[in-house]
């Protein structure tokens, strides 16, 4: 067998409206996986089945309604079965200096960005949830900039950091379940959200920032081959890893 497929495997997919959620649903569709779409944005989620011939099972849920996520999966789990993988590719942008940072600014993109990825994978990790007798993965994003200093950035920025001290500390705890938890770490791509964030810049700071990936900007595709990946079993002897995809943004 082939150990880049997926055949078979459930996996379920946040953020899958659009962007890096919606290309890696397709990815993973076409590699052989069962997906479970969620996000916020039903038309967005029903685009993106569409697009993968009407094979995913979609559910529009609010990430911050974190006392639905055992009923959701509980549902999605009498659907296909277990489950195999999982990818929190949801997350939310935040632009503040230090000053202007409010406790309600900070607490939104924290609860989308990290602590919604954070208890999903403790539901997923519970008995009977996961399929025990087969390989598992969780995926979550982080950011160059959980990796390196960026202005004005800070709350995004303690998100995606987060998101690698979990995947470390998870990746410890999961292991004797047979679940891997890695960590992907995006540079600038072009998605609907990477184009809302460049209309906060200036002309010359967007160029600065096109010019810091040596390899150019990035496409969603670029993303969801490495969680592809991760998520198969030619990544069976990788956990707690975070692997960078940034154009050589971090190799500087």
């Amino acid at each position: 067998m082939n150990p880049f497929q997926l055949n078979e495997k459930n996996v379920i997919v946040t953020g899958a409206a659009s962007g890096i959620g919606r290309e890696t649903a397709k990815l993973l569709y076409s590699l052989g996986a069962n997906c479970i779409l969620l996000d916020i944005n039903e038309k967005g989620l029903e685009e993106t089945n569409r697009l993968i011939d009407k094979s995913g099972i979609c559910c529009a849920l609010d990430l911050t309604d974190f006392d639905r996520f055992q009923e959701v999966f509980s549902l999605c789990k009498e659907k296909l079965g277990y489950f195999h993988g999982m990818v929190h590719c949801a997350g939310i942008p935040s632009f503040s200096p230090l000053r202007g940072l409010t406790v309600e600014a900070y607490e939104k993109v924290q609860k989308i960005n990290t602590q919604a990825g954070l208890l999903l994978a403790k539901v997923f990790s519970r008995k009977g949830m996961y399929d025990s007798s087969k390989r598992c993965s969780i995926v979550f994003i982080s950011s160059v900039y959980g990796l390196v200093g960026s202005a004005s950035n800070v709350a995004y920025a303690v998100t995606k950091a987060a998101n690698i001290g979990m995947t470390k500390a998870l990746a410890m705890e999961l292991a004797p379940k047979g679940i891997r938890v890695n960590c992907v770490a995006p540079g600038f791509v072009k998605t609907p959200l990477g184009e809302g964030v460049i209309k906060f810049l200036d002309d010359a700071y967007a160029e600065r920032v096109g010019a810091m990936h040596p390899l150019g900007w990035g496409e969603p595709t670029d993303i969801a081959c490495a969680i592809a990946f991760l998520l198969s079993d030619a990544a069976k002897w990788i956990t707690g890893t975070v692997l960078s995809v940034d154009g050589g943004f971090t190799a500087q």
